[in-house]
C-alpha cells in the first residue's frame, strides 16, 4: 500500500512495546509512562540550573519569578487575577494599553490558574506555578504516549527527549500557554485514533478556548471525519469538528457581549498587537535577512532561520515516517499560522507546539544522528533560557 496510512485505521489498541532488540528505557521503569515525566524533570533541572547560572554569568541576583512571569506571563496572571476589562475605549488606534490588549490573550489557560488559586489560598502566583508544571507534565506524556501508539516505546522515549530539550520547552519555566496547548492537542489526537468523537471534540472545544491556533484542529478532526464517513459511513464522526469551534466562538461571543463588537478580538490583534494575516512575506523576509524587526539582532534572526530549518527537516521526516495524515496535517497547519503571521514568525514555542515533528524525527533519524541533534538541541535551550532574558529587546521567542 502506497501513501500515507489512513486515520484512523492507523490506530493500534494501545501502546506499543518496542521492537525485538535492545529494550526502550521506558520498559526498564516500573511504569513505562514514568520516562516522560523523568525526561520533563531533567528539563526542569535544566531549566533551574540556567536561571541561577545565567544570574551568576551576568552577576545578578534575581528571585526566581523574574525568569517565570516574562513578557505575556504577566498578562496571564494579570487575567487570572482580575478577569478581562469591564469597559475598553476601543478602538484605540495604534497605541492601546496593556489592559486593553490584554483581551487577546485567550481565556481557558488563566482560567485554570484562578481555579488553582482557592487551593492555593488564593496566592496566584503559586497557583500559576502548579498549573504551569502540571500542563508541561501532562504535555511530556501526551506526546509519549502519541508516539507509542503509533510506533513504539523506542520512538516514544526518543520523540519525548527531543520535545523537552527543544528550544521552544523554555516555556516551561514561564507562566505560557503552549505546554497545555501541546497536552490537549496531542490528547485531542488520541481521542480521534480511537475513534472517540464526543471525547475528540470536547477536547477541540477546550483547545480552542485555549489558544488561536488550535483552531486548526478543525480541520484535523474534519478530515477525521471524513474519512470515517467515506470508508465507515460513520456520521457520528461529524460531532468532532462540529464540536471543536465552540471555545474560540464562545470567547469571540463573551467579547461581543461585553464590548459590544463580535469582531473585538481581531481589532485587538491588529490594532494592540499589530498582528494580521499574510501570505508568509513576514517569514520570506527574515529567511532573506532582509526584515528590519530582527536582522538587526543577529542571534535573533538565526534563531528563527534555525526553527524554521528544523520545522522543514520535522515536517520531511513526518511523511517519511508515514505517520497518519491528521497527525502530521495538525504539525503542518501549526507551523502555517507562524509562517503567514505578520509579526510572530517561526519562534521556538511556535514550532515546539507542532510536537508531531518530533515523533516524526525520532522515527526516522539514524542513531548516529539523533544523538548529536539532542545534544544540540538541549544546547540551544540552555542557551535561550539564560540569554534571553537578559538580553531581551521585543519578542519573546
Amino acid at each position: 500500500m502506497t501513501g500515507l496510512p489512513a486515520f484512523p485505521e492507523h490506530a493500534r489498541p494501545g501502546a506499543q512495546p518496542a521492537q525485538p532488540g535492545r529494550p526502550a528505557l521506558s520498559d526498564r521503569l516500573p511504569r513505562p509512562w514514568l520516562f516522560p515525566l523523568l525526561v520533563f524533570a531533567a528539563t526542569w533541572l535544566l531549566i533551574l540550573a540556567d536561571w541561577y547560572g545565567s544570574d551568576a554569568v551576568y552577576g545578578h541576583a534575581h528571585p526566581w519569578t523574574w525568569h517565570f512571569l516574562f513578557k505575556d506571563a504577566l498578562y496571564y496572571l494579570a487575567i487570572a487575577e482580575r478577569g478581562y476589562k469591564r469597559t475598553s475605549p476601543f478602538p484605540w488606534g495604534r497605541s492601546g494599553s496593556a489592559i486593553d490588549r490584554r483581551t487577546a490573550f485567550f481565556p481557558l489557560f488563566p482560567l485554570l490558574i484562578r481555579l488553582a488559586s482557592y487551593l492555593t489560598g488564593g496566592n496566584f502566583l503559586i497557583a500559576g506555578l502548579v498549573v504551569s508544571v502540571l500542563a508541561g507534565a501532562a504535555s511530556a506524556v501526551s506526546v509519549w504516549v502519541l508516539a507509542a501508539r503509533l510506533c513504539d516505546r523506542r520512538v516514544a522515549d526518543r520523540a519525548v527527549a527531543l520535545y523537552c530539550f527543544f528550544p521552544g520547552a523554555m516555556t516551561f519555566g514561564m507562566l505560557y500557554s503552549e505546554p497545555l496547548a501541546v497536552a490537549l492537542g496531542a490528547a485531542a489526537l488520541l481521542a480521534l485514533l480511537d475513534r472517540r468523537w464526543l471525547l475528540a471534540g470536547i477536547i477541540g472545544a477546550l483547545s480552542t478556548a485555549e489558544r488561536p491556533t488550535m483552531i486548526v484542529l478543525v480541520a484535523v478532526s474534519g478530515f477525521a471525519a471524513a474519512q470515517a464517513i467515506w470508508s465507515r459511513r460513520e456520521w457520528r464522526a461529524l460531532i468532532a469538528p462540529a464540536l471543536t469551534p465552540l471555545g474560540m466562538l464562545a470567547f469571540f461571543g463573551y467579547l461581543g457581549r461585553r464590548y459590544h463588537d463580535y469582531a473585538f478580538w481581531f481589532g485587538v490583534e491588529r490594532d494592540g498587537w499589530k498582528e494580521h494575516f499574510g501570505w508568509g512575506e513576514h517569514t520570506l523576509r527574515i529567511m532573506l535577512w532582509a526584515d528590519p524587526g530582527t536582522s538587526r539582532y543577529a542571534i535573533y534572526n538565526v534563531l528563527l532561520i534555525a526553527m524554521f530549518a528544523a520545522a522543514v527537516a520535522g515536517i520531511v521526516m513526518m511523511f517519511a515516517a508515514r505517520l497518519p495524515i491528521p497527525v502530521s496535517l495538525f504539525a503542518i497547519l501549526v507551523v502555517a499560522t507562524c509562517v503567514v503571521s505578520s509579526g510572530q514568525s517561526t519562534k521556538p514555542r511556535f514550532v515546539w507546539a507542532a510536537f508531531p515533528i518530533f515523533i516524526g524525527a525520532a522515527a526516522k533519524l539514524p542513531r548516529f544522528l539523533y544523538w548529536p541533534v539532542l545534544v544540540v538541541s538541549a544546547a540551544s535551550l540552555a542557551f535561550v533560557i539564560g540569554w534571553w532574558p537578559n538580553h531581551y529587546f521585543g519578542p519573546a521567542p
